[in-house]
């Protein structure tokens, strides 16, 4: 899944073509049918809210994002993973939303459905499910906040009632250099017990580029790690880096 910080990304570039102030003119505007965004990019480690998604191994990434008129948007993403022997080969999400202005707060509420299309659990439980999302975004001057919420029905693998929140913090020091944090809290049903996470770390951008260095831990006891993650090390503490290209298609 998209990290929080590319969604966070994606919602500032619409609200501010949002509030782009139209230029006068007698003549009705030319009907918008939004613009279409993509990012490529290669991960040292796919952390999904703290576990490594593809054995701790370098990732590959990339993203389509449509936004529409009035606060709309959709788009897929796709990643490699590996869960232990290469299964899943890799990930493919699909999501869709909209924004809301609450007089200066962002209210961003999205359905995101998580999908691995080539698991294979011989007969098992099905790893790909459906979430939830929702966000509160306000800036004041340099320093934006965001809280997040979701729910999902039921967790990847049958693991009942999925809940989540957390909280992110992001400071711009330059127009080239943000830090940021983000301190996040999972409940699954049928998991031995709830974790946290968090992350902190610095991203620099270059025209097109983009540099995203963090540290990132968790909670998790070593005798709960398997029902989160099989492969070795994928609940470890460690250090990422991950380089993204931007670029419109439309």
């Amino acid at each position: 899944m998209k990290s929080f910080g590319l969604k966070i990304t994606f919602a500032a570039a619409l609200l501010a073509s949002v509030a782009m102030p139209a230029l006068a003119d007698d003549a009705p505007p030319a009907p918008s049918y939004g613009s279409i965004a993509a990012y490529l990019a290669v991960e040292s480690d796919y952390r999904y809210r703290g576990i490594s998604q593809n054995n701790t191994e370098v990732t590959p990434e990339g993203s389509v994002n449509w936004t529409g008129p009035i606060g709309f948007y959709a788009g897929t993403w796709l990643a490699k993973t590996d869960w232990g022997g290469k299964n899943p080969g890799f990930e493919m999400d699909i999501y869709g939303g909209k924004h809301f202005d609450l007089d200066g707060t962002d209210l961003n509420i999205e359905a995101y459905y998580y999908s691995y299309p080539d698991f294979n659990a011989f007969g098992g439980p099905k790893a790909s499910y459906f979430e939830m999302q929702g966000y509160l975004t306000h800036t004041w001057g340099k320093l934006t906040l965001t809280a997040m919420g979701a729910y999902s029905p039921e967790w990847s693998l049958a693991g009942g009632d999925g809940w989540y929140t957390a909280g992110t913090a992001a400071y711009a020091v330059t127009d080239w250099l943000s830090l940021s944090g983000t301190l996040g809290h999972q409940w699954v049903k049928a998991a031995p017990t709830d974790y946290t996470h968090w992350d902190v770390g610095a991203t620099a951008t270059y025209k097109s580029f983009s540099l995203d260095v963090r540290y990132v831990g968790n909670d998790i006891k070593a005798g709960d790690a398997g029902f989160w993650m099989a492969t070795k090390g994928a609940v470890k503490d460690t250090v990422k880096a991950n380089l993204t290209y931007n670029f419109n298609l439309l």
